[in-house]
């Protein structure tokens, strides 16, 4: 009897997978307590906070995981990416408002976020992969995921 195998957690398509619901939980509670307790994440000022750890980072981090899943290139290799991104974040943190460059709750955070965003641009340009080059086993649910069969014709399909 032969065992199907289902791949990593994050290869499988679906859009409410816990690859897609983490990250989102993760990228919620990390703004959500910029707001609400900005002590855990805020170490200087929240202009620096968006500027650094949100645009920027959180930019660079989307960019990053869109262009591993582009080249079909794993997600561990995205998540390596994201860990030095968050070096680099804290530097900028350290370098340009006076931040502690040596600080681990604020790495961790910062990388959190970061492993979190570059997880939802891994999974959005995947699942856009799936439901366009394998159209005819996949079409797309969602923005992060993709589901088997062939995708629902509209009413205005005439082939």
């Amino acid at each position: 009897m032969a065992v199907k195998s289902t791949g990593t957690i994050i290869s499988q398509g679906g859009s409410t997978s816990i690859a897609v619901v983490a990250p989102l939980i993760v990228v919620a509670a990390f703004l959500l307590s910029a707001i609400f307790m900005p002590h855990l994440v805020v170490e200087v000022s929240r202009g620096d906070f968006l500027l650094v750890s949100v645009f920027l980072g959180g930019g660079a981090a989307w960019l990053t995981g869109r262009s591993i899943a582009k080249t079909w290139r794993g997600y561990r290799q995205a998540v390596l990416y994201a860990l030095l991104l968050g070096c680099v974040v804290r530097f900028f943190h350290f370098a340009l408002f006076f931040g502690t460059l040596l600080s681990w709750h604020y790495f961790i955070t910062d990388t959190a976020f970061l492993i979190a965003v570059t997880t939802l641009g891994f999974r959005a340009e995947r699942a856009k992969q799936m439901a366009i080059r394998y159209r005819w086993l996949y079409h797309q649910s969602g923005p992060f995921g993709w589901r088997q069969g062939a995708a629902p014709k509209t009413s205005g399909d005439t082939v």
